[in-house]
């Protein structure tokens, strides 16, 4: 066969593409291209269907490791996350409802997320509500474990009943469900029946605190004794005072400065009546302030025959409302009525004239009575039912906890048994006025309504304990219940094996720096020592 006939062979088995056939394979091509997107999408979509099922299969799940699991261990008990969640919202809603405005003014995102907010160089606001959960929950189990050992009992039933009933009547306040507001205040977990037990056991702890507290009540003869060392702190001063302020110059003496010509000086100066284009107040010079204290200090002087007359009178004040130029003067033991002395208030430029009158410890009394307290302005409604009735202390208690908003009252009948002035007449005027008057009498009621809207209808029994022992009182039993939960729980361990608690690693961090530093600083000052000591030996030497 010849070349030629075999080149033409060939070309008759080649294929000749026709634009149909182009047609045909781009069509091929693009249904094998879509039959791969459907595989794709058929696999995706089987991924996230079986994501969305995994994520809604953990809810339970989450859910019962919360209830179940141990979120961390205190005082060798497994603790929560729900037992944990309690006290942590607890201490965290109690702050926030003291300082929550506070808070918000240093720029407190209270709803924003507190892990991310700082408290301090090195703890978020988070790790410090966690340290005061862990704290709280510390106190509890040490309490539950000697009220344990001392064989104390109590029936929390009804505290537990009113403490659920005081959250209903808040939730609905709030306009919400009993369920959302439990999940809103103790987190979102929390439920009546996963909260019961640790409800009761902190009213348990709570009850056993009471016995130790009313037990542990200070005697008069250690009130006696803590006010003798502190007299300065209770006792009140009578006493005259008259002010005289040295008259400074607002422009330039004979005293003043001499000034040095500049053009600046020119510059700013009007040439017709040598005043300056600038605003600031003129600075006295040191003799021209001498001079005017020295006119002040005459005066002063002379006010010291007259202060007996002339001086302005302050009663009853107490050692921290005295001007602390003249306050030690006033509350020194040597003190004797009629002393009078010229202070000088160099930061100030003034003399003050006083003189002493009295010292004493003010007697006033607290006031023991019962109260409803409500946001029906009808109060006298109220009160008229009671009149209606017996008319007797037992029946006003019942009327405290048929009409008070705050369900916790069922527990005292309104009672409230150490009102006191100084608590009373700045906030509560009308209330303070008719409590503390001369001529109240046991049985005694009125109605007064404030402007917030809030109605006191009050029943008075009796004047109490004088306030400055009733304070003494609070300071002493508050050291004694101080020492005394720092005591119980120093043993109370707690151990973090999941690593939830951010500010245990913030503490371990610290202290091993700390330790660091004190180790270079022990070696350092070892190392001087060692150095001088060669240096000694080398002198010697010589």
């Amino acid at each position: 066969m010849s070349k030629k006939v075999t080149e033409e062979s060939e070309k008759k088995d080649e294929k000749i593409v026709t634009r149909y056939d182009r047609k045909v394979q781009k069509r091929k091509e693009q249904a094998e291209q879509e039959k791969k997107e459907r595989t794709i999408g058929i696999i995706i979509s089987a991924v996230i269907i079986a994501a969305v099922v995994a994520l809604i299969a953990s809810f339970p799940i989450r859910t019962w490791m919360a209830v179940n699991k141990t979120f961390v261990e205190i005082g060798g008990d497994k603790v929560s996350q729900v037992e944990f969640d309690y006290y942590y919202n607890t201490m965290k809603n109690s702050y926030v409802s003291q300082y929550g405005t506070t808070m918000s003014y240093m720029g407190i995102d209270l709803s924003g997320d507190l892990s991310t907010q700082m408290y301090s160089d090195t703890l978020t606001w988070q790790d410090y509500f966690q340290q005061m959960a862990v704290s709280n929950i510390q106190n509890n189990k040490a309490l539950l474990k000697e009220a344990n050992e001392a064989g104390f009992t109590y029936d929390e039933k009804e505290e537990f009943d009113i403490y659920k009933d005081v959250l209903k009547a808040q939730a609905s306040e709030a306009g919400v469900s009993f369920s959302e507001y439990l999940k809103q205040v103790f987190g979102s977990y929390a439920t009546v029946g996963r909260l019961e037990k640790t409800i009761k056991e902190y009213l348990h702890a709570n009850a056993y605190y009471r016995q130790v507290s009313e037990d542990s009540t200070p005697t008069d003869e250690e009130i006696d004794t803590y006010y003798a060392e502190n007299k300065d702190s209770y006792d009140s001063v009578d006493y005259r005072m008259l002010q005289f302020d040295a008259d400074l110059p607002t422009a330039p003496t004979d005293l003043a400065d001499p000034v040095e010509e500049s053009e600046d000086t020119a510059d700013s100066t009007d040439s017709t009546d040598g005043s300056t284009d600038t605003e600031e107040a003129y600075q006295p010079s040191e003799a021209e302030i001498a001079y005017a204290m020295s006119a002040a200090k005459e005066e002063a002087d002379a006010a010291l025959k007259t202060i007996s007359t002339e001086g302005e009178l302050t009663k009853n004040a107490k050692r921290t409302t005295v001007n602390s130029n003249y306050r030690d003067w006033m509350f020194d033991e040597s003190r004797k009525e009629g002393d009078t002395t010229v202070i000088e208030d160099e930061n100030n430029h003034r003399y003050y004239v006083v003189e002493f009158v009295q010292r004493y410890l003010d007697q006033q009394p607290s006031v023991k009575a019962r109260m409803v307290i409500t946001e029906n302005t009808d109060g006298q409604t109220i009160l008229d039912e009671w009149k209606a009735g017996e008319a007797t202390e037992a029946s006003f208690e019942e009327l405290c906890k048929k009409y008070s908003d705050d369900t916790s009252v069922s527990t005292n009948g309104g009672l409230y048994e150490s009102l006191l002035k100084s608590n009373l007449e700045n906030s509560y005027p009308d209330l303070s006025d008719w409590l503390f008057s001369e001529d109240r009498k046991e049985g005694d009621t009125t109605v007064i309504t404030m402007e917030s809207g809030t109605t006191y209808v009050v029943y008075y029994i009796s004047q109490g304990d004088p306030e400055w022992k009733i304070n003494i009182s609070s300071t002493l039993l508050g050291q004694k219940m101080s020492d005394y939960l720092t005591q119980i729980s120093e043993n109370i361990t707690v151990e973090d094996p999941k690593g939830n608690l951010h500010y245990l690693a913030v503490q371990a961090s610290e202290e091993a720096a700390a330790s660091e530093s004190a180790q270079e600083a022990t070696e350092e000052t070892v190392a001087d020592s060692t150095a001088a000591s060669e240096e000694t030996e080398s002198t010697t030497a010589e």
